[in-house]
């Protein structure tokens, strides 16, 4: 008698076959980051909520990603359906995909973040008060703490850069760590009180460096 497909754990790897699914999957925002919410099975509301995003919205992704094969149904919770992910590790034919052209898969993750990086610059500078005349632009430099005179208010946008030599181990070393202080703020959440908000950390590491001029 064959052996009953497990439907509440993903397979370890799937190839991908479908240009649909590669698009799917190579969406910066609900591909590959909405399937990690259904390693386990989940429903969509539960992935709305771990991800902060809303849930008429994800619920739509978690439908495109069930259409093109990437997501399968695991059972009921409730009147809820519950998906578990198609495989843990998806493999892309080069053919479906325009690795050659950067851009066109992180072209338009790297504008949305851009864009809200600066609303947020904004709407912090609205909250302070800024800009009026006479307000001085601090620019604190070294890795010391500013000036504890200075309240920067809760929510302060905040970007650092910075260039440094590595060995491959010292490299994967700090990608580990960062992701580790990431991992934490998910899991060790203290529940939502009057002051929480949805904040974003963006973890970005490659080997090279900017040249802004």
């Amino acid at each position: 008698m064959p052996a009953t497909p497990d439907t509440r754990h993903p397979p370890e790897a799937l190839h991908v076959t479908t240009p649909a699914q590669a698009d799917a999957l190579m969406d910066f925002t609900y591909g590959a980051r909405l399937l990690e919410q259904f390693l386990t099975p989940a429903t969509a509301s539960s992935a709305a909520h771990a991800l902060n995003e809303p849930a008429n919205r994800v619920t739509y992704h978690v439908r495109k990603l069930r259409d093109c094969g990437l997501l399968r149904v695991a059972g009921q919770r409730g009147k809820r359906v519950q998906y578990v992910a198609a495989a843990r590790t998806f493999h892309v034919p080069r053919t479906l995909v325009q690795l050659d052209e950067p851009l066109t898969v992180i072209g338009p993750a790297m504008r949305e973040i851009t864009a809200a990086y600066a609303h947020a610059i904004l709407d912090w500078q609205a909250r302070q008060g800024y800009p009026a005349t006479g307000d001085d632009l601090t620019i604190h430099l070294g890795r010391g703490a500013p000036d504890t005179r200075t309240d920067t208010g809760a929510f302060a946008p905040a970007m650092r850069l910075r260039t440094v030599q590595l060995s491959p181990q010292q490299y994967r070393a700090a990608q580990d760590a960062i992701n580790d202080i990431l991992d934490r703020l998910n899991t060790d959440e203290p529940g939502e009180t009057e002051d929480t908000r949805t904040s974003t950390f963006v973890l970005m590491t490659f080997r090279g460096q900017l040249h802004l001029n």
